[in-house]
């Protein structure tokens, strides 16, 4: 069962670089405020709640899809990683 879970686990892994996360914060921040005023403004006319929550829940989908996955372009920039520049000395431990 172990195997299993841990199988799972790096498949839902969606690694992205850190430019590419503020990318996405932003478009999900605006994709789901543009959602929220257009499903407020559709559950106002039609007097409905549940168009309202219906239309906000489309939007999250949408932006779960556009958001989520880890597409290509959201890889484009790989990081550096410092290289530890470790010196030991031998003489000092005989």
């Amino acid at each position: 069962m172990s195997a299993l879970l841990q199988d799972i686990q790096r498949k839902l892994i969606f690694p992205i670089d850190f430019p590419s996360q503020q990318k996405t914060e932003n478009f999900q921040q605006l994709s789901l405020t543009i959602g929220a005023v257009i499903a407020c403004i559709l559950g106002f006319a039609q007097q409905s709640l549940y168009v309202l929550l219906v239309t906000y829940g489309i939007s999250c989908v949408i932006t779960l899809l556009c958001v989520l996955p880890a597409y290509p372009w959201y890889n484009k920039q790989k990081l550096r990683w410092a290289q530890p520049k470790i010196e030991i000395n031998i003489d000092q431990y005989d």
